[in-house]
């Protein structure tokens, strides 16, 4: 057991969630972008909310989303009421539908909660399966050689408004697993009358490992950024945004 809980604590409160987390304009265009140009039906795995997958749904692209949290998908699907946006429940490592998608995203760094070897493997195969030949694949993961991964005692993280218009202040601490490269971070969420905490851990692929990783399980990289901009990849960006293809014959 690489960790003591479910991974899942940062879920709980769905509306919050997305007050705290929402709005990434330029991701939702980036997203929006690729899909029109890749025509077809989109899955998105570990959908959350649906933050993404509602502005795809209002931009007229047919999607799908999976989620493992009920609490999330529950809300997803309040807020897409009246659009044709499907919600499914379900874990990305084994997720089976007849569907074929010509596109399959994961976003909000979703892929770092895959922990192991075994955990990535599964969902590539997922989407390895569920894509229509030539289909496009494309997620983000925070890139190990651009964040600071020291051991950190608690310090001031952000701030947002609650659904009630109380500010909520957020502050954390983080203790990085070198040997299974996962980062755990501790989140206490300080309402004034009342606090919160959550954990929750994610693991660190470097760009080498990652590039091998796709290519052995049948993805032929097209292009990589460091932001929602197409700024391009380079050795200490944050961020690691990787679009690629399914080859047809791994």
């Amino acid at each position: 057991m690489m960790i003591e809980h479910n991974n899942l604590e940062e879920y709980l409160d769905p509306i919050n969630y997305d007050l705290e987390f929402g709005g990434e304009i330029n991701k939702y265009h980036f997203y929006i972008e690729l899909a029109k140009s890749n025509p077809g039906e989109v899955l998105e795995l570990a959908c959350g909310t649906g933050l993404t997958t509602i502005p795809l749904s209002q931009s007229g692209i047919n999607i799908t989303g999976v989620d493992i949290s009920p609490t999330m998908l529950e809300y997803a699907r309040i807020k897409a009421k009246g659009l044709p946006a499907i919600f499914l429940d379900g874990d990305a490592r084994t997720f089976k539908s007849e569907k074929r998608f010509s596109m399959i995203y994961l976003t909000g760094n979703a892929f770092q909660a895959f922990l192991s070897d075994e955990d990535q493997t599964c969902l590539l195969k997922t989407v390895y399966t569920h894509l229509k030949p030539n289909g496009i694949f494309v997620f983000e993961t925070r890139n190990p050689l651009g964040t600071d991964l020291s051991s950190q005692e608690e310090s001031t993280w952000g701030q947002f408004i609650d659904k009630d218009g109380h500010h909520v202040k957020v502050s954390g601490t983080q203790s990085y697993d070198d040997t299974n490269h996962i980062m755990h971070w501790v989140t206490f969420r300080d309402w004034g009358h009342k606090k919160s905490t959550s954990r929750i851990a994610c693991r660190f692929t470097d760009n080498d490992t990652l590039k091998s990783m796709l290519t052995s399980n049948g993805f032929c990289i097209e292009s990589q950024y460091s932001d929602w901009d197409k700024t391009p990849f380079s050795t200490f960006s944050s961020s690691i945004i990787t679009v690629c293809r399914k080859v047809s014959h791994k």
